[in-house]
């Protein structure tokens, strides 16, 4: 387990790879931006909150639509149990709460979804990092089920061992003038291709879920300078 590993796969990064990372926190925030605005008139910074606080255990698509169905049913002032996600019921009272103008970091406290949230509103930001399963996986140089990669950190020291494993996404960063959230996304596309792993339309943003049609991507070069 250490940093090595996830140089590792760094250095198998293509193309297509790099472009992605490079542009990917730019289109969650953008995409979570067009979703606020068109489901009710809400900022990027709780429409944000919402994806995030729904994201644990959901997948990419049920995630979007989730976040659209909750922000257009808060208002149209619905209340929480009239409205239906496909994720828990504790998640959903958490996102419900941020449309009604809670904080989200006043509720988003698990490290990945906090550093989540984080990486989406300020894609520029260098301090959060979003670890889940399959950067474990990377860091660990070793393929398992993410449940069992995600337990690794579910343990007394969890929020030191998910501590280490942002750092030396960070220290990578520092050493190679790039934003540290592009290490992690860099790590996390190149970790998929390379063991075929399914993406479930993670960043093909179509008109239907998308609701910008038209509104290109920002696709800036990140980086620590």
């Amino acid at each position: 387990m250490s940093r090595k590993n996830l140089e590792k796969i760094l250095d198998q990064a293509n193309y297509d790879d790099l472009a992605t990372a490079k542009a990917s926190w730019f289109r969650y925030h953008d995409l979570c931006r067009e979703i606020a605005r068109n489901n009710g008139g809400f900022s990027v910074k709780v429409g944000a909150g919402v994806f995030a606080a729904l994201s644990p255990n959901n997948d990419y698509v049920g995630n979007v639509r989730d976040t659209r169905k909750l922000l257009a049913g808060v208002a149209a002032g619905r209340t929480c149990e009239q409205i239906k996600v496909s994720t828990y019921n504790a998640n959903k009272w958490k996102a419900v709460e941020i449309a009604n103008g809670k904080p989200p970091l006043d509720l988003i406290l698990a490290q990945k979804t906090r550093n989540f949230y984080l990486n989406v509103i300020d894609p520029l930001e260098p301090q959060p990092v979003t670890v889940d399963g399959h950067i474990l996986n990377a860091w660990s140089g070793k393929r398992i089920a993410l449940h069992s990669a995600v337990r690794a950190v579910r343990i007394k020291t969890s929020k030191q061992h998910y501590e280490d494993v942002a750092q030396d996404i960070r220290d990578i960063g520092r050493d190679r003038e790039i934003i540290p959230n592009v290490v992690q996304s860099a790590i996390w596309q190149c970790w998929k291709r390379i063991h075929g792993i399914k993406v479930n339309g993670q960043f093909c943003f179509w008109p239907d879920d998308y609701i910008g049609a038209g509104l290109g991507f920002r696709r800036e070069t990140i980086t620590m300078a």
